[in-house]
């Protein structure tokens, strides 16, 4: 091995050994100038610095970095769930496209559940419902007890609409995974998103009611509860509201009475 590759080497295992030290990025920096550094080596420290920059919410950043390693290591599934999240977690991202990057993932590697469960949320954000609680509900299905994944498929299920699914996913979390925060935590919100649910659909029924009650007679509103006269009949055929009078009267008589009963 040449003397240059053995630095290279010793430079990205500083680097690696590093990795959470805050001058890790100006490491990496240092070490993808040079112009001899081999691919491999080249596809790490892109990784990394995207991992690192996604961790710190430098989008555009992270994007960058995992681009250059993706075209370099096409066979890692990882760099592509990584590059979906620095899409999907960027308020100025873009679902669809963070979409294509799960799913890729997803297809690179079948057995990570939590690939699937990404690329079914991230459908589901982007409008493509149907396809995305298919892929929910087989992650589901396929690791019912993996927390992240419950997470990831209960959060889709419930922007799509479908508390039933994401109620049932949850109380099976809540069985296989009985002392976890997470799964607690997301039980919590399926009931308070079911509720919700449930007081729009009453306060929606209260109001189509009121609506279908209240009658219209020649542009004026007949209330529901008014007793019209039965003799009266307005130009237009309908009924027409007569309310009695009530003056105000004086009550002396029952002043006389009290007294009469004091004395």
């Amino acid at each position: 091995m040449s003397r240059t590759l053995t630095l290279i080497d010793a430079g990205w295992e500083a680097v690696r050994t590093a990795a959470h030290r805050p001058d890790t990025l100006a490491r990496t920096t240092r070490l993808l100038a040079r112009p001899d550094l081999p691919a491999g080596v080249a596809a790490e420290a892109h990784a990394l610095a995207g991992e690192v920059f996604l961790g710190a919410d430098r989008f555009p950043e992270a994007r960058r970095h995992l681009r250059a390693a993706a075209a370099l290591r096409p066979d890692r599934a990882r760099l592509f769930y990584l590059w979906g999240l620095a899409l999907e977690r960027d308020p100025h991202g873009c679902d669809r496209r963070a979409a294509v990057r799960f799913r890729k993932a997803a297809g690179l590697e079948p057995a990570n559940h939590l690939y699937r469960a990404a690329f079914g949320r991230a459908a589901v954000r982007c409008g493509r419902a149907k396809a995305g609680v298919r892929a929910l509900r087989a992650a589901a299905v396929a690791a019912p007890g993996d927390v992240a994944v419950v997470r990831v498929v209960a959060e889709g299920l419930l922007e799509a609409g479908r508390l039933a699914a994401a109620r049932r996913v949850v109380t099976a979390a809540r069985f296989l995974c009985p002392g976890s925060r997470d799964v607690a935590a997301l039980w919590g919100r399926v009931r308070f998103e079911t509720a919700r649910q449930a007081r729009r659909g009453r306060r929606g029924a209260t109001r189509h009611r009121q609506d279908a009650e209240v009658a219209t007679d020649g542009g004026r509103v007949v209330l529901p509860f008014a007793r019209p006269d039965g003799g009266s009949k307005s130009a237009a055929g309908g009924a027409v509201r007569r309310d009695v009078v009530s003056f105000p009267r004086p009550h002396l008589a029952r002043l006389r009475a009290r007294k009469a009963d004091r004395s």
